[in-house]
């Protein structure tokens, strides 16, 4: 189980206040799958990088019974100089997964078109 209590981000860039989180609450049982839909820069990467622990909130807590696996939070965990297909590849392979269903589900779910499949 994870759990968030008050959990507040804020970051300061270039003398700009930005809330990412303001006391957010949630319950993620054990076992359950849970999917972060969000537009870009609503804060779903600051959110598994505080669940992750590479990053600290503000204020509040995140509870957890468990442990955190790889690649939760960690945006370094894909290689710069590849594309997102072969990064994806990259992924399914570690977790055993058949590669080429996981990269058309990611290409038509992620909508990312061709920069999908471009270097970098």
């Amino acid at each position: 189980m994870i759990r968030l209590e008050n959990l507040t981000k804020i970051y300061y860039t270039e003398g700009r206040r930005k809330l990412v989180a303001d006391r957010m609450n949630a319950v993620f049982p054990t076992g359950a799958s849970v999917g972060l839909l969000g537009r870009n820069g609503a804060g779903k990467s600051t959110l598994l990088r505080m669940i992750a622990g590479t990053a600290l909130p503000t204020s509040g807590r995140i509870v957890s019974d468990g442990t955190i696996s790889w690649p939760v939070g960690f945006s370094g965990s894909f290689h710069p100089d590849l594309t997102g297909t072969q990064n994806v590849r990259f992924v399914a392979r570690i977790y055993g997964v058949d590669t080429d269903a996981l990269v058309d589900y990611v290409d038509d779910f992620a909508e990312l078109g061709a920069s999908y499949h471009a270097l970098p």
